[in-house]
């Protein structure tokens, strides 16, 4: 090989490596300007979204706030509730106690039995959820009532 053939080779291969250097540099600038256009597309549709962030906000303020009234109204349904059932309980004390003292006068009673409890009487009727499944019917489900409440069949009186 002589010295003009070798300067030929190391030139060919100059130049090929600048044309490379060129082709890859203008991919990489094609591939940011490409980025660019990308996050430029990005930010476009976060903008336009962002237009719909006020009323999604003020739809989430809302329903926070009707929820809010929900849980207050439940909460002071609960209270009427509670003092519905107090006032219940409450009057069947007070039926208890004179039904006590009516047993207490009656010498046909013995209310100084073990077993004894007064024959209380439910003025809504018979309930459709048996107090005690002991004593529930087995073919309605319904607590029993009247004589049938105690055991014995007495009601809880015990008569003599």
């Amino acid at each position: 090989m002589t010295t003009t053939e070798i300067i030929w080779i190391i030139v060919i291969a100059v130049a090929a490596l600048v044309l490379i250097g060129l082709v890859v540099g203008a991919m990489r600038r094609r591939s940011l300007a490409d980025n660019r256009e990308q996050a430029a597309r990005l930010r476009e549709r976060a903008d336009t979204q962002a237009a719909d962030l006020p009323d999604t906000q003020a739809r989430a303020d809302q329903a926070a706030t009707q929820a809010e009234r929900a849980r207050l109204e439940v909460q002071r349904a609960e209270e009427r509730a509670a003092a519905a059932r107090a006032e219940a309980d409450q009057q069947r004390a007070i039926q208890e106690d004179q039904i006590r003292a009516a047993d207490r006068l009656d010498p046909d009673v013995k209310h100084k039995a073990a077993d004894y409890s007064p024959d209380v009487v439910d003025p809504a009727g018979p309930s459709n959820v048996p107090t005690d499944p002991a004593y529930a019917d087995p073919e309605t489900g319904r607590a029993s009532s009247g004589s049938d409440d105690h055991p014995d069949g007495t009601g809880g009186k015990h008569r003599t």
